[in-house]
């Protein structure tokens, strides 16, 4: 009877639990449409370069980038605009050149370029290579003939080439990427749809005419309580497989051992997921209260954790502000995943130690439900 009640009140609750998996379905698909794996060819980036000067041989570096590349223009950009740019898929790389750039390489030596990147910007590593092999070809030219036939002979070397294809390597990389990406989004779509659930049952056996007949009901207290809790971590646990299914279905062509690491990482999770909605859910009784909470926090904290905008491209204060949120480590350990060549070794005690501050969250969340429930039968 009981387990009956509970799923009748998480069937009232079926709106929230759709919005969710609808959420999560339509970005995922998006993230997968993105990108082609099956694709041997590369596409294009666009390349934005920051330099203080101009000098020919950094025009003839653009020249060449853009035989191959989109390069764009910024007048002045600030790094606001810039972190922009990159967000909005206006800029996927970009280029700072130092401000002795010239200087070093007509005396034959290679500058230090720092860049900027998308984390998703696949083409990095290509444009890093096509700017070291302009610069390596042009100092040996230097060396024999002098910098305007230099740069002739580099762009004349440098025109001769050939198609680039992907290696199965680089296709892997681009997967694991992608897939750590799409197992982000289930911090929003299962964390919303696992806290509501608590909410509507919490609120409901919470209520005043409803707690003071269970008071006299032949079932102990502690008992249903413990029921209760039981249920819902059941609907949790068929919520989890639910939704990884649906990731799984849609990222079926990335499939590897990373896969089976990001599932490790949501059950880690789910415990986490599980000990927060008991605790607010427990405490709190105001429904209004509730909905903001999940309105309101668990996307807020999606945002500053890296869910929908990547946490490399946000502030410094912003990340150390997210380390105090469970879902920021979510998704370093996702990204973690994507991004290990391999699973042995300082992947797995960082894994675990992240893994460790997520169970640790859950903990507090313990606590805290504990001694609030201890509190109020001392004052009863």
């Amino acid at each position: 009877m009981l387990y009956k009640t509970i799923w009748q009140l998480l069937k009232a609750n079926k709106v929230n639990l759709v919005i969710g998996v609808v959420i999560t379905l339509v970005i995922t698909f998006f993230y997968t449409q993105s990108i082609d794996i099956g694709n041997t060819s590369l596409q294009e980036a666009k390349i934005l370069i920051l330099s203080e000067k101009t000098s020919p041989i950094i025009d003839g570096l653009t020249d060449y980038l853009k035989e191959t590349q989109t390069v764009v223009t910024m007048d002045e950009p600030t790094q606001k605009e810039i972190d922009d740019a990159l967000y909005f898929q206006q800029v996927g790389v970009v280029l700072y050149l130092p401000d002795d750039f010239t200087e070093k390489v007509s005396s034959g030596q290679m500058p230090t370029i720092e860049s900027q990147s998308r984390p998703d910007a696949f083409s990095e590593t290509v444009v890093t290579q096509q700017v070291t092999t302009f610069l390596q070809t042009y100092v040996v030219f230097s060396q024999e003939m002098s910098a305007e036939e230099a740069l002739e002979k580099t762009k004349a070397v440098l025109a001769e080439q050939g198609d680039l294809v992907l290696s199965p390597a680089y296709q892997q990389r681009m997967g694991r990427l992608l897939s750590g990406m799409t197992f982000n989004l289930l911090a929003y779509g299962l964390f919303m749809s696992i806290f509501s659930g608590f909410g509507v049952v919490n609120l409901a056996f919470n209520r005043k005419a409803i707690s003071n007949r269970n008071q006299v009901a032949p079932v102990a207290k502690r008992k249903l309580h413990g029921n209760i809790t039981l249920a819902l971590i059941g609907y949790s646990f068929l919520l989890t497989i639910g939704f990884s299914g649906l990731v799984l279905g849609l990222t079926r062509a990335l499939f590897c051992v990373a896969t089976l690491w990001h599932l490790l990482n949501v059950l880690v999770f789910l415990v986490t997921m599980v000990a927060f909605s008991s605790c607010v859910t427990a405490i709190i009784k105001n429904s209004e209260a509730i909905g903001g909470i999940s309105n309101i926090f668990i996307m807020g904290c999606c945002f500053i954790g890296g869910v929908f905008v990547p946490s490399e491209l946000l502030p410094d204060i912003v990340n150390k502000i997210a380390a105090f949120t469970p879902t920021y480590w979510f998704i370093q350990n996702n990204l973690l995943i994507a991004q290990s060549q391999s699973f042995r070794g300082a992947f797995n005690e960082t894994f675990l130690q992240q893994s460790g501050i997520l169970l640790a969250f859950a903990a507090v969340f313990v606590v805290i439900q504990l001694v609030m429930s201890k509190d109020k039968a001392n004052l009863r």
